[in-house]
């Protein structure tokens, strides 16, 4: 599956990204620069499963992301993966390239001790699956594009939003079910407060719908990136 979002990076900026998930919640994300330069390379990619060569390309780096191209259950397949997982370095390890084999290997030498530890993220694509993918990159792209321009719109929001929450909230003593019930019994008041100051951002301040839809998206789906800014400012 694919998501295009907003996700908070570092002093709670937040950047739009593009994350790859497999059969997990757990995925591979792309900032702009990453996801540019994979799709630079699905030309490379293409050929490499539609075409019946022996030539194996090689590993494409892309920051912190290894491009794997390697073979899954007797088809060529891509394998993406973090750097640094060593579970992946140990299945990309087999010269044969089919991950069939190389987990059963993993699973045979790995002690009862550690079968329960956290694998790392890996996803694997099929030319079906990685056919489907570039069918809408463009589409990717263009909510990319989308996001970036209003990412600088949600971080002053954001901002605005963190200070009238910290506004209202006791001196002394803070914790994630304060301000829970805090902003619940204050939501209206402090949507409001947001409202009046982004008068310097005229996209937001003249279409209401684009106010909500970015207000609702900080309430909602970044209420935890929210509540942790807000925690580690008392902290310091």
């Amino acid at each position: 599956m694919v998501h295009v979002g907003l996700q908070r990076r570092e002093e709670g900026i937040f950047k739009p990204l593009v994350k790859l998930t497999g059969n997990t919640a757990d995925g591979i994300c792309f900032d702009a620069d990453c996801w540019q330069q994979f799709v630079d390379n699905m030309g490379l990619m293409k050929e490499y499963l539609n075409y019946d060569s022996k030539v194996k390309p090689n590993s494409i780096d892309i920051k912190n992301i290894l491009i794997n191209f390697t073979t899954s259950y007797g088809a060529k397949s891509i394998l993406l993966a973090y750097k640094g997982d060593q579970e992946v370095h140990h299945s990309m390890g087999n010269s044969n390239g089919d991950l069939r084999r190389e987990e059963k290997t993993l699973a045979d030498s790995t002690p009862p001790a550690k079968k329960r530890r956290t694998y790392a993220v890996v996803i694997v694509m099929q030319e079906t699956t990685f056919l489907g993918l570039q069918s809408v990159v463009k589409c990717i792209n263009a909510h990319f594009k989308h996001l970036e321009s209003l990412s600088d719109n949600v971080n002053k929001c954001a901002q605005y939003l963190i200070k009238e929450i910290e506004l209202k909230l006791p001196v002394n003593y803070v914790n994630r079910e304060i301000i829970r019930l805090m902003l619940k019994d204050n939501y209206d008041e402090i949507a409001r407060d947001v409202r009046t100051q982004i008068t310097d951002l005229i996209f937001l301040h003249l279409f209401d719908s684009y106010f909500n839809i970015i207000f609702l998206e900080l309430i909602t789906l970044r209420y935890n990136e929210i509540l942790h800014l807000i925690l580690s400012n008392r902290e310091l």
